[in-house]
């Protein structure tokens, strides 16, 4: 492995370790909204977590 490997790889770890975070607070948020009956909140958070999980999967392929 090559030095501009190893460090691509730590960039796209990076991210995907961003991307984890930013789910996770979409879900914390997403069972606030739930818990309050606020339905459009609960449908923007599920269309994130959509845009999120799609970005996810194209840095892990």
């Amino acid at each position: 492995m090559t030095y501009s490997q190893i460090w691509n790889n730590s960039g796209i770890e990076a991210d995907i370790h961003y991307l984890e975070q930013q789910m996770q607070a979409v879900i914390k948020e997403k069972k606030r909204a739930e818990a309050a009956g606020l339905q459009e909140i609960v449908n923007q958070a599920n269309h994130k977590l959509a845009e999120l999980e799609a970005k996810l999967d194209e840095l892990e392929d």
